[in-house]
């Protein structure tokens, strides 16, 4: 994909403004009692997959554009399980649950009304960033969005795509599995409600770049039966 490509108007193309929430998800504020179901039966059967019995479960939300008014037709719903780690097991438990969250979504091709979800497991102590967090556990908001549209800078939001559409481009033309990873990890600081990162989600530079990190760790992991 060219430069050319991020021209103006491109924010309008990754996130949009809405004056009611998502309807395929939301009656009104509240988030629909089949949806919320749904949710909780995803979290159980994930929860299966982990194979952890002491997980301490705190909290199950859904953020991201999906739980505002900014959502598109490329919006994923974001689910969060919050869960307690122990400070003296933090450093094995947060790369397990990493693995654990990266193999499931790539086996699972889990969809709410059409909508991908992506799970993800958040440490209790972690500060999470967005428009709008709702609590699926307790049935209510944690953060409720505003009905507002942003003054966005175009300019200012292209320059960044730009910034990290040549880091991805870099990262897909490598072979060195840790300088690749080290860019998705990059990628994966952004606030999942950034710009930036809807506008990479919805290009579908993401979903590529971590193919190529998939194919790289396949390679290394394989033997190749050279005559």
């Amino acid at each position: 994909m060219y430069l050319k490509e991020f021209q103006e108007g491109i924010v309008d193309q990754a996130i949009q403004f809405h004056n009611e929430l998502n309807p395929k998800l939301f009656q009104g504020k509240k988030l629909n009692s089949k949806v919320r179901y749904k949710l909780m039966l995803i979290v159980q059967h994930f929860i299966n997959f982990i194979n952890i019995p002491s997980i301490k479960l705190k909290d199950i939300t859904i953020s991201g554009s999906n739980a505002a008014y900014t959502y598109t037709e490329h919006s994923d719903l974001d689910l969060h399980l919050v869960v307690d780690i122990p400070r003296a097991a933090e450093m094995h438990l947060r790369p397990l649950f990493d693995a654990k969250k990266n193999q499931y979504n790539y086996n699972h091709n889990i969809k709410i009304q059409n909508i991908d979800v992506e799970l993800y497991v958040q440490p209790s102590t972690d500060t999470h960033h967005s428009a709008g967090i709702y609590s699926i556990l307790n049935d209510k908001w944690l953060s409720e969005p505003k009905v507002q549209r942003v003054t966005i800078n175009d300019n200012d939001v292209n320059l960044k795509v730009i910034n990290y559409l040549n880091k991805i481009k870099r990262a897909l033309k490598s072979t060195d599995l840790a300088e690749t990873n080290a860019i998705k990890d990059e990628i994966s600081k952004l606030r999942k409600s950034g710009l930036e990162r809807e506008v990479l989600r919805a290009q579908g530079h993401i979903d590529r770049l971590r193919q190529h990190i998939y194919d790289l760790e396949d390679r290394r992991l394989s033997l190749e039966n050279k005559r």
